[in-house]
């Protein structure tokens, strides 16, 4: 295990304000339009786009199969290989559509099986669109050459055209498919436009003959661990907007989500370090540099986030003006879960993930999502689940999947770190 001590680079640099922006953007538009949308549509609709919204993430996850974290380390790795990385390319695009097929049965299969589901079977069709979107986005190529500026320049750009009609034509309740329309066609757009990118800027070849069966094989083997972890993930994440919606219905989930997206606004201001030092500790395991940047965002999100839980009142009637107490109370329990969740999700594949320790990573929120779907019918078997009560489910997962991490990087890296350095000395 090799323990590096080099500086920033600029690579690294550039790689994280270009994601800064990019998830700025990412939640700086919907947290225009959600307030729009809460109002327009009432409680009830906008609890059924976000169903819509929380259902198609599942086929997201499964199109996406863990690329965006394998396809990162592989690229990283062979960057400067034009013909691997060609055929990789390939291989991935050619699988992800062969699962966006898959995913697009099993769905039309749930609408005429599910009365739910077929009597608003347009909104999961329309929603639908943005999975073939994030199907052509190759994010994990432009992450793993650490050149996010293009991404983050077609996301802005696409995002732009797509939510600006909304608040030009969304007036009423009635006119609730234009949401996932608008959202899906700008999704198309921007994978569209970065393998144009791909191709122009980076001489990707668009050589299908290249792919083959065994190719396609070999790809989906080898980022199947990172499938499972964001499976996992998404048990006690999106899974919880989804089983509220289909237990207590819309306007649960409109309330629970209400509050789900100012944190999922407040915790993504991370993920533009976390995406950015992951191909960089994968090259260089800079230990040194990830602890004076995790102790630096620690010392920030305990100061910071304690303050906004005193005043979640006042910020959840900032932004959709007037809220229900159990938004209130979702919000301040989900930013107790931030205060957990940064430093989690800067040990797994920043740290852990990077020195070879990714099926470690992958089995803390393994553990955890097993603990949260059990929790979760209990409650459901009890008839106790409520939005507040899956809120704090959330908080004890999360808890679970932070001190599995801190131990597993304390005896896997630190330890040896430290043995390295006295060796040394």
């Amino acid at each position: 295990m090799r323990f590096k001590n080099n500086n920033l680079n600029p690579a690294l640099i550039s790689n994280f304000f270009s994601l800064v922006i990019l998830q700025g953007a990412n939640y700086l538009f919907p947290l225009l339009t959600i307030p729009y949308l809460f109002r327009t549509l009432g409680v009830d609709t906008f609890g059924l786009i976000s169903f819509a919204t929380a259902f198609a993430q599942y086929f997201v996850i499964l199109t996406d199969f863990g690329f965006n974290l394998y396809g990162v380390q592989y690229i990283s790795v062979n960057r400067d290989n034009k013909n691997l990385r060609d055929v990789f390319f390939a291989n991935v695009v050619v699988a992800q559509l062969f699962l966006f097929v898959i995913g697009l049965l099993v769905l039309i299969s749930i609408i005429f099986t599910f009365d739910k589901f077929y009597n608003e079977k347009w909104i999961y069709l329309l929603s639908y669109s943005t999975v073939f979107g994030t199907v052509l986005l190759p994010t994990w190529f432009f992450q793993g050459i650490e050149q996010m500026k293009y991404i983050t320049k077609i996301n802005i750009l696409t995002r732009t055209f797509s939510i600006i009609p909304i608040f030009f034509f969304v007036k009423s309740d009635a006119d609730y498919l234009l949401v996932p329309f608008f959202y899906g066609l700008g999704s198309i757009a921007s994978g569209s436009i970065a393998l144009y990118v791909a191709k122009k800027h980076f001489n990707v070849n668009f050589n299908f003959s290249k792919v083959s069966f065994l190719g396609i094989k070999e790809c989906l083997k080898n980022s199947s661990e990172f499938f499972v972890s964001r499976i996992s993930v998404s048990l006690y994440t999106i899974s919880n907007s989804f089983v509220l919606g289909l237990v207590l219905g819309n306007i649960s989930v409109g309330y629970y989500v209400a509050a789900e997206k100012l944190y999922g606004a407040i915790q993504s201001l991370i993920e533009p370090l976390n995406s950015a030092l992951y191909p960089y500790m994968v090259k260089h395991k800079n230990i040194n540099t990830f602890t004076k940047i995790f102790v630096s965002v620690l010392l920030i999100i305990c100061i910071v986030l304690p303050i906004c839980i005193y005043n979640a009142d006042f910020i959840m009637h900032l932004i959709y003006k007037s809220v229900a107490i159990e938004s209130v109370i979702v919000f301040k329990i989900l930013l107790g879960v931030c205060i957990l969740s940064v430093p989690a999700i800067l040990l797994g594949y920043p740290l852990l993930g990077a020195f070879g320790f990714s099926k470690y990573a992958n089995r803390t929120v393994i553990i955890s999502s097993i603990f949260h779907i059990t929790a979760l019918s209990i409650m459901f078997v009890t008839n106790s689940i409520s939005v507040i009560a899956v809120a704090s489910l959330v908080l004890i997962t999360q808890f679970i999947v932070l001190l599995a991490r801190v131990i597993g990087v304390y005896k896997n890296i630190y330890k040896a770190a430290k043995q390295t350095n006295e060796i040394n000395t």
